[in-house]
């Protein structure tokens, strides 16, 4: 049984390293930004270069160029405002939170990565706020570990899909179109670090290999 200090150690252990991993992620994404916006400045550079020795200088591909680094510009601006959102999820420990809100913060940061495994992200939310009172960053955390293995789960499939609502009366947030549950260990999972996590923010999490779903309830 996890005494009380160990259940911290855990859920400290499994925060930083979910920090790292999206700041990484993040980093990765705005490297990429700007690369592009770089790669494109310099094209501006050669068609003045261009047009300063009298050459002809088509139009279009400078409106091309330039379209292209506006629409950099705004994905960074979008990178640089999921940032800024998660980093101030840590301001409070215990507060009231919009599950929906934080399903799309962390599905928004898993982006590059579900690209680059290869998984199409499906975020489906309420249309009324699903509020809870709880640790905003550790609950970010959580999302993430269970999202994580339900990457892994898509099987052949493919695709996550990550929904909000109720059931029996309380909030939960469901892992779908798992079509490789089935074939995983289901002993392993959910593990000892989604455990803590789970008991730390008073939820509870269900695996059903034949709905291929994974539910997590907030009591």
């Amino acid at each position: 049984m996890q005494t009380l200090a160990s259940r911290m150690d855990i859920n400290g252990e499994n925060a930083l390293k979910f920090s790292g991993k999206m700041t990484a992620s993040i980093s990765h994404e705005l490297k990429n930004v700007l690369a592009i916006i770089n790669e494109n400045a310099g094209l501006l550079e050669d068609l003045c270069a261009m047009a300063e020795g009298g050459r002809p200088v088509d139009p279009g591909r400078i409106k091309t160029a330039a379209g292209k680094m506006i629409k950099q510009v705004q994905r960074g601006d979008r990178i640089i405002s999921r940032l800024n959102k998660f980093a101030h999820s840590v301001d409070d420990l215990d507060c009231d939170v919009d599950v929906n809100d934080i399903i799309l913060l962390v599905s928004g940061l898993s982006g590059r990565i579900a690209l680059m495994r290869g998984i199409n992200l499906e975020t489906v939310q309420t249309s009324d706020p699903v509020i809870i009172s709880t640790n905003p960053f550790l609950l970010e955390t959580l999302i993430w570990l269970f999202l994580d293995f339900s990457m892994t789960a898509a099987g052949e499939g493919k695709t996550v899909s990550v929904t909000t609502g109720k059931q029996n009366e309380n909030f939960v947030v469901r892992f779908s179109k798992l079509k490789g549950l089935a074939g995983m260990q289901r002993q392993s999972f959910p593990g000892e670090n989604e455990e803590s996590l789970l008991a730390a923010l008073n939820a509870t999490a269900t695996v059903d290999s034949a709905a291929e779903e994974i539910v997590v309830s907030f009591n």
